[in-house]
């Protein structure tokens, strides 16, 4: 499969449908199989994070784009700029400027090396119908006590024949007794709600573990399904501002969104010092876990 590095990290530029397909790939074959939804925080934190940098690009066997910053990168980095040292500087700055400026309008009228944003919000309904149509269980970990049963009730009123397997509110401390439980459960698919890079991490050591075929990290999802918290009207998903929508709700996000301006900040400068920061891979083979 194709893959787009955007500061070191691999992106899978694939469509919601693309996924699903990946997804029908991963039940049939042998192994077990992590799924990764990289945003900006996720690729800031793994430039700190060894092993969080190690998961995404080595042991994930999907990571989907979520997030509105990936996609502007991946737009800003392709753009082409004069090669002579002034005009280079000059010229992407503008890039720069007029790319952050005009992001919903960018994103809505052109197209880019990223097909398409795949919120994590969006694509635990898809897993979950996926799983329906195909007789797959599902288990639900992590969030906060009762959330994860909330999100069960609301998905199997929602789902048509979606078999939950189990649900548990646990945390990584209690890996012991969430791996008998999901274990004997005998699900397929492990959505797990710990928050990155923790449930990434769990997932890598223990995935395998609980017998399931797919694990996926959704972080604040349940959240939503489970209506603790309000998702951002689509108008303004479409235009690129969730993340102003989030923050303005939970004003305590405000120190993890500073990774959005530190991002695009890193970017630009990689830009003009003309680091290897962006590339497009050629077709490989990404094994099981």
């Amino acid at each position: 499969m194709d893959n787009i590095e955007i500061l070191g990290i691999k992106l899978h530029p694939v469509t919601h449908e693309e996924a699903l397909l990946k997804l029908k790939e991963f039940s049939v074959k042998e192994g077990s199989y992590l799924v990764c939804t990289p945003n900006v925080e996720f690729v800031v934190k793994a430039q700190k994070d060894s092993e969080f940098y190690d998961i995404l690009n080595n042991y994930s066997a999907l990571n989907l784009v979520d997030g509105v910053g990936l996609l502007w990168a991946s737009r800003f980095l392709a753009y082409k700029s004069p090669t002579k040292p002034v005009f280079h500087e000059i010229i992407t700055t503008i890039q720069w400027i007029l790319s952050l400026s005009l992001l919903p309008l960018i994103l809505k009228y052109t197209e880019g090396p990223i097909p398409e944003k795949i919120s994590g919000s969006d694509f635990i309904l898809s897993v979950c119908r996926f799983a329906a149509d195909n007789k797959l269980k599902v288990f639900l970990l992590g969030g906060a006590p009762t959330v994860a049963e909330r999100t069960a009730l609301h998905l199997q009123t929602d789902i048509f024949n979606l078999r939950i397997a189990g649900v548990h509110s646990g945390t990584p401390k209690e890996t012991r007794q969430i791996i008998d439980v999901i274990k004997k459960s005998k699900a397929d698919i492990l959505l797990v709600a710990f928050g990155a890079p923790k449930q990434e991490k769990w997932l890598r050591q223990n995935l395998e573990k609980t017998g399931c075929k797919i694990g996926i990290g959704l972080g604040g999802s349940f959240d939503f399904i489970a209506g603790v918290r309000k998702r951002a009207p689509l108008w303004v998903r479409r235009a690129g501002f969730e993340w102003l929508y989030r923050l303005i709700q939970e004003p305590k996000r405000f120190y993890r969104q500073l990774a959005l301006p530190k991002f695009a900040l890193t970017v630009l400068v990689a830009k003009l010092t003309h680091r290897p920061i962006f590339k497009i891979n050629h077709p490989e083979k990404r094994g099981a876990i």
